[in-house]
């Protein structure tokens, strides 16, 4: 008799710490949806896109790529309020850019394939132009495009420095992740903080590969890093002097893939189509309204033969879950989503929600005339 109830009191104590800290939360999708119509000069592939405020609107901006401009739409509205033209050549030409940061309307900073960043203002003229392609210490430096979407790692300005990534350099004695460039002296410093070995990527003979893929977020107190192939976060000071490592497992994934960096006979959609297929971690992004990190994982799976990889790399792949953390970075809750119907690059974080956008290619819902988006609502179990 006593071991039958020792054995009650021990399933009851089971069952009861069934709904565990790490499955608290989930991502509940609502019938929220809002859309924006796109013209026929829009890139149906966004590379960037982000919320601006300013002192009466709030906008949301994306990049035009291939017309080099900056579309702002007013997110009330749900229509084009105007475009800034960047230009390519000429007078105040800056080249073709990839990635912005729109500081405030007089400071919008753009990546280009060169280590600086132009800065241009609402009429598209040229204030400045930042160059970090050496530290005060006489590092060379690389650039690595920072403030897309896609790889999501956005400049940060605290205290009149700008706090930037940089390309990994296996030849090179250090491999700063980041720097910050004095805005007031043009100054350039790296950061304490290089980017980790990785299992068939420690390869003095080449600059860089995949090791250059990673996230960065910041919550107004510290950076934290998730790259691709890692399970584990960096969480970073903001001088970058104390960095603690956090282990964030998705439940879906047994272990990353990493690419095969020496295999130089694949094409592009052999390459893109392996990616696509391959388990490892995504971007990083942290929702200040509700205090959570959300941390993208993408799954092992098996992309159909008639799928062609390239668009839908662009798009966000095939399917992913997000790991939803707390402040102290616990796992609190991971959502999967379904196959080929978000874009898991097109995500901001509103007061009222996550956005995520249904504009994936192979949505059956999909058109390149509208990008649209739907609203989650962080939900306890």
């Amino acid at each position: 008799m006593k071991t039958f109830i020792y054995q009650f009191l021990l399933l009851l104590f089971l069952f009861s710490c069934d709904d565990s800290d790490g499955d608290k939360y989930y991502l509940n999708r609502t019938s929220e949806c809002v859309s924006f119509d796109l013209d026929a000069s829009t890139n149906p592939f966004i590379p960037t896109l982000s919320l601006f405020h300013d002192e009466n609107n709030e906008y949301l901006t994306i990049e035009n790529r291939g017309n080099n401009q900056i579309l702002f739409y007013d997110f009330n509205a749900k229509k084009l309020s105007f475009k800034i033209n960047v230009k390519i050549e000429g007078d105040n030409g800056v080249g073709q850019f990839l990635g912005y940061y729109i500081h405030n309307m007089d400071s919008i900073f753009l990546t280009v394939s060169t280590p600086e960043f132009p800065v241009i203002n609402k009429n598209a003229k040229e204030i400045t132009k930042l160059q970090y392609n050496q530290s005060s210490l006489g590092l060379k430096l690389y650039q690595n495009y920072s403030i897309t979407s896609i790889v999501y790692h956005p400049l940060e300005i605290i205290d009149n420095r700008l706090y930037a990534v940089v390309g990994a350099n296996r030849h090179a004695e250090r491999e700063p992740v980041s720097i910050t460039v004095d805005l007031l002296t043009g100054a350039v410093d790296e950061l304490d903080f290089h980017y980790p070995s990785f299992p068939n990527m420690d390869n003095a003979q080449k600059r860089s590969s995949s090791e250059e893929g990673f996230s960065r977020c910041f919550d107004g107190e510290q950076f934290i890093y998730s790259f691709h192939y890692d399970e584990y976060i960096y969480v970073a000071s903001i001088d970058h002097k104390n960095v603690k490592k956090v282990r964030i497992k998705s439940k879906y994934i047994d272990r990353v893939v990493i690419p095969d960096d020496y295999n130089y006979s694949m094409d592009l959609r052999q390459s893109l189509r392996m990616q696509c297929e391959s388990p490892n971690y995504g971007n990083l992004i942290y929702d200040k309204y509700r205090n959570v990190y959300y941390r993208i994982a993408y799954l092992a799976t098996t992309i159909e033969k008639d799928v062609d990889a390239i668009p839908l790399f662009q798009f966000g792949r095939k399917n992913f879950s997000i790991i939803i953390l707390d402040h102290d970075f616990n796992i609190i809750g991971e959502t999967m989503f379904p196959d080929y119907t978000y874009n898991s690059y097109l995500m901001f974080v509103h007061e009222d929600g996550l956005y995520m956008s249904n504009s994936h290619c192979m949505n059956p819902s999909y058109s390149d005339d509208i990008l649209s988006f739907e609203r989650f609502d962080l939900v306890k179990k």
